[in-house]
């Protein structure tokens, strides 16, 4: 009766390895695929944020090649909803390098540090205002409305924010890349946004841990949005490639 019971007892720890070595193994094996979900996912309020920052910094670029200060009025409550991370210590530092398509990479970083300089992509208010109120003149009610709006906030409301979406400044050399690693958590929706100053064509990739491409925006614009459920939390990196002979001004934005 003992040796049954201690055989018995074998068998049960026994079975309970193999158990435990199968599910290990189809964990490391399930991990080098891809960190994607086929799920929804849950959207929280940053990511959220991320694209109504990605509308309004589409609204500040049509306001100015029109000069039209009704459309930076808009982007400025738009930008004002939202309570952001500037260069937030959460996403990685940035490594560069000169991208596969690029010819003679100092050759084009020495242009892109010549070209002239288009306005940089800015979430200030105050001085989004004070440009729609340069094309405002001569109209009084439009002033009127352009310095009521900056009363209100007579500085920028998201300094020192430690939640809502992350933004951050940046400039990508001609044909080159920038890469910033960053984790996202599973199940939750993970978007981010890149708006560059118009001077040339930005690709955005996203790639996991192992290396797999997860999602990418590769048209011929320098506006990206791109976004995805992670299957586990785990790193990211954020690639963000110049495809002109210039250099680029971004605006990088994620949750």
């Amino acid at each position: 009766m003992k040796h049954s019971k201690m055989m018995l007892i074998v068998l049960v720890l026994i079975s309970g390895l193999l158990v435990t070595s199968l599910g290990t193994q189809a964990q490391q094996t399930d991990a080098k695929g891809p960190n994607l979900s086929t799920d929804k996912g849950k959207e929280g309020g940053a990511a959220t944020g991320v694209s109504v920052l990605n509308e309004a910094a589409d609204l500040v670029r049509y306001a100015r090649e029109n000069e039209s200060p009704i459309a930076m009025l808009a982007a400025v409550q738009m930008i004002e909803r939202v309570r952001y991370q500037d260069n937030s210590d959460r996403l990685g530092a940035k490594k560069t390098d000169a991208s596969t398509q690029s010819g003679d990479a100092r050759s084009d970083q020495a242009k892109g540090d010549q070209k002239e300089q288009s306005p940089a992509v800015t979430f200030d208010t105050q001085k989004l205002l004070a440009e729609a109120k340069g094309w405002a003149k001569g109209t009084p009610q439009l002033v009127a409305l352009i310095d009521a709006e900056a009363a209100k906030h007579t500085t920028t409301g998201t300094l020192g924010a430690t939640t809502g979406p992350i933004v951050h400044h940046d400039q990508v050399y001609a044909r080159h890349y920038d890469d910033f690693a960053v984790n996202f958590y599973a199940g939750e929706l993970a978007r981010v946004a890149v708006v560059g100053d118009g001077d040339t064509d930005l690709d955005l990739y996203i790639y996991d841990a192992n290396g797999n491409l997860i999602v990418a925006d590769t048209d011929y614009s320098d506006r990206c949005l791109v976004q995805f459920v992670p299957r586990w939390t785990g790193a990211f990196r954020i690639r963000v490639v110049n495809n002109g002979y210039v250099s680029n001004r971004y605006v990088l934005m994620t949750n």
